[in-house]
């Protein structure tokens, strides 16, 4: 008598191998993906809310404010314009001395004023955009605040008191 081997017995090594050639390009294809998703988000730039005017020398600025760790590391980078009317506020949330700012990845010309209870302490002009690392740092005396206008924008001076008003949102 001959004993029959059961059909239905499984081969788990093969079974895996042909399970990983139908998951492994997915897996690669969502990982490309995914990187290309979130490389596409980090450097695509912040826009955040008009917060701050600055009136100086008959000149009005509106102000976007970068309040958080992430908006503040940001700043105006991956922007390709800037109004000459329009700028950034960094609230440090302390007073900073020698406060380290950098023009990595910011493509167009800024003056970086550094600000101790509005009161202006150093002025960087005309500082340029850098592509690629290493790129300058440049630092202020001592700054609770920074605010980066549009090179040329302003004829602010060291030593000039800012009057830098919230604007109210309209109800």
């Amino acid at each position: 008598m001959q004993i029959l081997k059961s059909q239905s017995k499984i081969d788990w090594y093969a079974a895996g191998l042909k399970l990983l050639n139908i998951a492994g390009p997915i897996a690669g294809v969502s990982v490309i993906f995914f990187t290309a998703v979130v490389s596409y988000i980090e450097t695509r730039p912040q826009n955040l809310p008009i917060q701050y005017k600055l009136t100086i020398n008959n000149q009005t600025f509106y102000l976007e404010a970068a309040n958080k760790t992430q908006e503040l590391e940001k700043g105006l980078k991956w922007r390709n314009h800037l109004n000459t009317d329009r700028g950034m506020l960094f609230n440090l949330g302390r007073e900073y001395n020698n406060v380290p700012f950098w023009m990595h990845q910011v493509k167009v010309p800024l003056d970086i004023i550094y600000l101790k209870n509005n009161l202006v302490t150093t002025i960087i002009r005309n500082a340029p955009p850098c592509q690629k690392n290493p790129c300058p740092i440049y630092y202020g005396v001592a700054a609770t605040q920074v605010l980066e206008l549009k090179a040329g924008a302003s004829n602010i001076q060291v030593g000039q008191k800012l009057m830098i008003e919230p604007i109210l949102k309209k109800l």
